[in-house]
C-alpha cells in the first residue's frame, strides 16, 4: 500500500510529537496526537511515541516494585547483606538508566525520520500504534 507523502507541516509536527517525549513524557505527544486528527502520519508518529512512554513508565514501575523488598529483604547481619542489597539497588538504577538512554535514542532517532517525511514504525510497539491511530 502506497502511502501519501507528508506536507511539511505534517513532517515537522511529527518530529515534534517524537521530540516532546524527551521533555513533557506522554503528555506532548498525546496533545499533538488530538489536535492534529486530519493527518495519518502525524497520529501514527505521535500514537507510538504515546505508547512508549507507556511501556517505558510501566518498565520503571516494575522496576521500583521489585527493588524496594528486595533491597530491604537482603540479610543484614554480617553475611554479605549490604553487598547484596546494593547490588541489588545498583542493578535496578542500571536498568532505570538504560530505558532513560533508551528514551533518547528513540526519540531522536525517529524524530529524524519523522522530519525527513518516513513513516518508521517503533518495533513491536508500531503495529499497535497504527491499529490505534486507524493508519
Amino acid at each position: 500500500m502506497m502511502r501519501p507523502s507528508p506536507t511539511a507541516d505534517e513532517r515537522t509536527l511529527a518530529m515534534l510529537a517524537e521530540l516532546l517525549q524527551l521533555f513533557s513524557w506522554w503528555m506532548g505527544p498525546l496533545i499533538i496526537y488530538f489536535v492534529e486528527r486530519d493527518s495519518p502520519f502525524v497520529r501514527l508518529h505521535a500514537m507510538q511515541a504515546v505508547l512508549w512512554q507507556a511501556s517505558s513508565a510501566i518498565l520503571y514501575m516494575v522496576c521500583f516494585a521489585f527493588m524496594i523488598p528486595l533491597a530491604t529483604m537482603a540479610p543484614k547481619s554480617g553475611s554479605g547483606g549490604d553487598a547484596m542489597s546494593a547490588v541489588f539497588v545498583f542493578g535496578f538504577f542500571a536498568i532505570f538508566a538504560l530505558v532513560a538512554l533508551a528514551n533518547f535514542v528513540i526519540a531522536i532517532y525517529y524524530a529524524v525520520k519523522a522530519s525527513s517525511g518516513i513513516w518508521a514504525e517503533y518495533p513491536v510497539l508500531g503495529r499497535l500504534a497504527r491499529k490505534i491511530a486507524g493508519v
